[in-house]
């Protein structure tokens, strides 16, 4: 944090907070009017930052990606020792997210179980179904491939794709609220993981009552 006075992201920041403190909002309080502020700021900076992550080119991603993996190698080798034996449900990427297929399948050799979200309806938590690199697959909600299986897991680590983080580990994605329905009604929380690019770092997502804060942040850049 800095004692300098903080730019301004955007004309009317959400309830004044901006002008008490960069990073400063309370997730506890329900305000309408800042809950509506809020609403209308993150979908103008969704919408900046998938725009600016449209526009790497293939080796950029590719460095990106290779580097995003080299971090999560890292988290799971020095926090759960290599992660043997649980399962990681991650993602299938979308609009510029990361692609971690490669190293998702890389895990399978190393006795992890790979898992990937399926959405069952628009207003409900995600569930997990099984994943290997040759499962077969079947067109989801929005056409997002899932695993073509009944079969539903439990996960123990979770991937969750970031559009925007910050340094108090709340994400902002596409504004669905899945993955914080699901961490706040898994049977067993998950350890979860933001995967995301450094340029999605704000001082804030200003959050709200429901959102769920994740145990970490992984970058290109490094750990949160």
């Amino acid at each position: 944090m800095s004692d300098d006075k903080p730019e301004r992201d955007y004309a009317s920041p959400v309830c004044l907070a901006g002008e008490i403190a960069p990073d400063y909002f309370d997730p506890g309080r329900v305000d309408e009017r800042a809950a509506a502020d809020a609403d209308r700021w993150r979908k103008a900076e969704r919408a900046r930052l998938i725009a600016a992550r449209g526009t790497l080119d293939e080796a950029a991603r590719a460095a990106r990606d290779a580097a995003i993996a080299a971090h999560l190698d890292r988290v799971l080798a020095e926090r759960f020792s290599g992660a043997t034996g649980k399962v990681l449900a991650g993602y299938w990427p979308i609009r510029g997210e990361p692609d971690l297929r490669g190293w998702m399948a890389a895990l399978t050799g190393q006795g992890l179980r790979l898992a990937l979200p399926v959405v069952v309806s628009r207003d409900a938590a995600l569930i997990f179904r099984p994943w290997t690199p040759d499962a077969a697959m079947r067109a989801g909600l929005w056409n997002i491939p899932e695993p073509d299986t009944d079969e539903v897991v439990q996960p123990d680590l979770m991937l969750a794709p970031t559009v925007g983080w910050d340094s108090a580990r709340y994400r902002m994605g596409y504004g669905g609220g899945f993955y914080d329905r699901s961490l706040a009604s898994l049977r067993r929380r998950p350890y979860a993981i933001g995967v995301g690019e450094e340029a999605g770092r704000l001082r804030t997502i200003y959050p709200q009552p429901h959102d769920e804060p994740l145990d970490l942040i992984v970058t290109e850049a490094g750990i949160i």
